[in-house]
């Protein structure tokens, strides 16, 4: 589990800087178009290429923590046993929807690559981006399978 924790962290810091990046692009972007009127050429395209990188790489250590919104309607009228299984069913549904979704990236990712495709201002590949969001998305299933594990197994042993 604490290799699992350092690649949630590591990936947390990744989105933190991502954001510090989008920030400040942001800022310096609108201080010199007014002031100088000289906007930052690629602005746009940072920005939309680094906001997936804030969501993806962001989403593992929020998954870890538990950190996500919930409804808690029913565990007030249930068990904590009854809790412990909606919970590690919520997990394998949370670990099937991402890897639904990292498999829906594989087409896109794939024909960006085969096509060329470019970032109109920056002129990066745009399946560097995609490469980077699967990257991120494969630290979430990670976590997300460590909790289905963990909510599956709660002591610990795997043996039934």
């Amino acid at each position: 589990m604490l290799l699992i924790a350092r690649i949630a962290r590591v990936q947390l810091l990744i989105a933190m800087a991502a954001l510090l990046i989008i920030g400040a692009v942001t800022v310096a972007d609108v201080f010199l178009k007014y002031v100088f009127s000289r906007p930052i050429a690629g602005a746009y395209d940072l920005v939309e290429c680094l906001l997936p990188v804030v969501v993806f790489y962001g989403l593992p250590t929020m998954l870890l923590r538990r950190q996500s919104i919930i409804i808690d309607l029913i565990d007030h009228a249930v068990s904590p046993a009854s809790v412990k299984v909606l919970r590690a069913v919520s997990d394998i549904v949370v670990l099937g929807l991402l890897a639904g979704i990292a498999l829906a990236f594989l087409a896109p990712a794939q024909q960006a690559f085969d096509y060329g495709d470019r970032k109109i201002e920056l002129g990066l590949p745009l399946w560097v981006v995609w490469g980077v969001v699967v990257v991120g998305i494969c630290g979430a299933i990670v976590v997300a399978a460590a909790n289905a594990v963990r909510g599956l197994f709660p002591n610990g042993s795997t043996t039934a």
